[in-house]
């Protein structure tokens, strides 16, 4: 039996994620991404048992590392107001410092059979969590969890998607939307 090689591992998640950007989902076959790698097909299956497996797995690496992200940068006790810019301004510099990964992780999650791999509570439990302890303390208004999360997360993920470059330090559509979502979400 081979033994794994996290060099080589690496390589086919990144080849992965740039075919996948570049092709679709569909359009990324095992020897594409072998072949993007540098690797040969067997060599993917030393790591995973199927292309799906694999891409459920990169997925959910790559969610992952979204989310902490984020939660480097809220804390227990925050105000509903500075939650809300912190949780929005956090997710938006993602996209802008990882927008390889923010743009694979968006299409994944669009593809039901991908998205069932990647749970709520895996990536948004802690901060959901937050939300509901400034809505127990009257700061935001009781919303539920899906439309807290559409409410947040959807508009920036637009804002992201639609950018141009240079993206300022200072956007005044970023610092709008928050100002929108202050308005709507606290009490």
């Amino acid at each position: 039996m081979r033994t794994k090689d996290f060099d080589k591992q690496q390589r086919i998640k990144d080849a992965t994620v740039r075919l996948i950007l570049r092709e679709g989902i569909d359009g990324a076959s095992v020897s594409k991404i072998a072949r993007e790698a540098g690797v040969s097909p067997a060599t993917i299956y030393v790591y995973y048992s199927s292309k799906e497996e694999m891409l459920a797995e990169v997925f959910r690496e790559y969610s992952r590392r979204s989310y902490h992200y984020l939660m480097d940068r809220v804390r227990p006790g925050m105000g509903g107001g500075e939650l809300i810019e912190t949780i929005v301004r956090g997710c938006f510099a993602f996209s802008v410092e990882h927008e390889e990964v923010f743009s694979f992780v968006e299409q994944c999650s669009r593809c039901p059979t991908l998205a069932e791999h990647v749970s709520e509570e895996e990536c948004c439990c802690d901060i959901l969590e937050l939300i509901h302890e400034a809505q127990r303390r009257g700061e935001m208004k009781p919303y539920g969890d899906r439309n807290i999360d559409a409410m947040l997360f959807a508009p920036v993920r637009f804002l992201a998607m639609s950018r141009r470059p240079p993206v300022e330090r200072e956007d005044p559509q970023l610092d709008e939307l928050i100002r929108m979502l202050q308005e709507l979400l606290l009490c």
